[in-house]
């Protein structure tokens, strides 16, 4: 009956264009029902009262999008953050609250000494007025020392990036470097000195640490660097330590794989076989020691009929994977028999990936009815976004509410709905099948004209076309040692650079599936 209910109230949401008060206080608390909030607030017609009583049904309150929204209908204390943070004169706020909301080191470095001086003595969080001290003081390490070592990194790494170059960019003695590293965000800094090219002095600096002690990413990323710098010794030290502390199977596998390009020794090759992982690591491994591999498929047992499901549906979808979560290993054999329909694939094969401890991998071909018709190329580059992007869900949706099989950004949609002079009514339109693709393939267009190769439109598709562009121009993927693997791995948006790794993967993966020749080797070899 409640199905029945949701499924009326549903129709009227997309009737009217915007979801109704009574749809949404019926839905459940989940990540839908906070997107069917963030529509709902974009209504010019509702009042106050309304808006506080759709905003206290809302899961995640740190959405921004929501945020937003609510501030500018409602809440003056949120809307007087967002004011604040826009200011950029500290010296005219006159309200000790606002000052800090307004406060940045960017903000403060384009002060001089005395400014900043003087800018002490208002009334400053003691947090903030540190990190103004810091900016005050002589770029020195004896002046740094009476600051503890998580404030400093916090300030060396918020600081504008010229001034970091100009500063910095120095040898740092052992003991300077020591300091640093009882920091609990050493790590932190680390990421932003090695994957910054121009800090060359800086990173042969951190050749001096010694190897215990680190986390995972430091020992690895410290690895690299090394690498970057030749010292090859250096560079196998700190790779064979993070390594040993390795806990996930993807983090050996990285680190297996950066110790046969240090040492060219196969045995690392003959480790990574081992891995029960598909990914670029492994992949290249099964291609350079002619191994083939069989822990996947591409096809799952199907009824012709449709099934009573609509994973179009948020609702439906959000109770079939709190099944899948709930069910325990042993029962989940049983509990595909229950998908075994056409079009739940996806989630049959959701079940099997985790019924055999995700060590064999689905690569399945659903929505062919939408892509047949497309040349093999281009059906194997949407699968291979599409599977990394919502696992193969029509109605997934991201925290800043990214929808559909491809993820779309409802200001995208807005965009392409206008070159192709149409009318999104409601955005839940994307979550069928067929608009969605038509979406991502009119965007795929685009991209596809600007860029030659899946790995780089996929960096573009999670990150955007300005952000690669960007990325490339830091004299990344340059004919050099350790090339194209090094600037894959030294891209610091980390969503991307893991979003790059895991497309490229499915990419050689639908290859197999199409049965079309791919070689990962020489497709790295077109990178430099």
């Amino acid at each position: 009956m409640v199905r029945f209910v949701l499924g009326i109230l549903f129709f009227t949401t997309l009737v009217q264009g915007s979801p109704s008060l009574a749809f949404i206080e019926k839905y459940p608390p989940s990540r839908a029902r906070d997107f069917y909030i963030w529509q709902y607030l974009q209504n010019k017609d509702i009042s106050k009262e309304e808006v506080q009583k759709v905003y206290s049904l809302v899961q995640n309150k740190q959405n921004l999008k929501i945020k937003k929204l609510y501030a500018k209908l409602v809440d003056d204390a949120v809307r007087y953050e967002f004011t604040c943070k826009k200011k950029k004169d500290l010296f005219s706020i006159k309200d000790p609250k606002c000052l800090n909301l307004a406060f940045s080191l960017n903000k403060t470095a384009k002060l001089s000494f005395f400014e900043r001086k003087k800018l002490l003595q208002l009334p400053l969080s003691s947090y903030n007025k540190t990190l103004l001290q810091l900016q005050n003081e002589p770029y020195s390490f004896l002046s740094y020392q009476k600051y503890k070592p998580s404030i400093v990194i916090s300030y060396l790494v918020s600081l504008p990036k010229s001034i970091l170059k100009k500063y910095f960019n120095k040898s740092w003695t052992q003991k300077e470097i020591s300091f640093l590293l009882s920091a609990s965000n050493f790590d932190r800094f680390v990421m932003e000195v090695v994957t910054d090219y121009s800090l060359t002095k800086l990173q042969r600096s951190l050749l001096t640490i010694e190897k215990k002690d680190l986390t995972f990413p430091t020992a690895f990323y410290l690895g690299l660097n090394a690498l970057r710098l030749y010292h090859q010794r250096n560079a196998k030290e700190f790779l064979q330590y993070s390594l040993e502390i390795a806990q996930k199977q993807s983090q050996k596998d990285k680190v297996l794989f950066w110790l046969y390009l240090t040492t060219k020794d196969n045995r690392y090759l003959q480790d990574l076989l081992l891995s029960m992982k598909i990914n670029i690591y492994t992949l290249y491994a099964h291609e350079k020691m002619n191994v083939a591999f069989d822990n996947y498929f591409f096809m799952t047992d199907t009824q012709k009929k449709i099934s009573s499901y609509d994973l179009s549906d948020p609702l439906d979808w959000l109770q079939i994977r709190k099944t899948i979560k709930k069910t325990a290993k042993p029962m989940l054999f049983s509990l595909l028999k229950k998908y075994q329909y056409q079009d739940l694939q996806p989630v049959q094969r959701l079940i099997l990936e985790k019924a055999f401890d995700y060590k064999i991998h689905g690569y399945i071909t659903p929505y062919q009815q939408y892509l047949q018709s497309l040349p093999i190329k281009k059906q194997i580059l949407v699968y291979s976004l599409m599977r990394q992007e919502s696992d193969y869900i029509p109605s997934a949706i991201s925290r800043s509410f990214a929808l559909g099989l491809m993820q779309l950004m409802p200001f995208l949609v807005d965009h392409l709905a206008k070159q192709q002079h149409e009318t999104i009514k409601n955005y839940d339109e994307l979550f069928q099948a067929k608009k969605n693709i038509k979406y991502a393939l009119l965007h795929l267009k685009w991209l596809e004209k600007l860029l030659d190769n899946p790995l780089y439109i996929a960096y573009a598709y999670n990150g955007g076309y300005g952000f690669f562009k960007r990325y490339k121009a830091q004299k990344r993927f340059q004919k050099e040692m350790y090339e194209p693997f090094m600037s894959m791995e030294m891209m610091k948006n980390s969503e991307s650079r893991e979003y790059g790794k895991h497309v490229l993967s499915n990419y050689v993966m639908y290859h197999k599936v199409f049965k079309e020749n791919f070689s990962i080797l020489e497709f790295y070899e077109t990178l430099k």
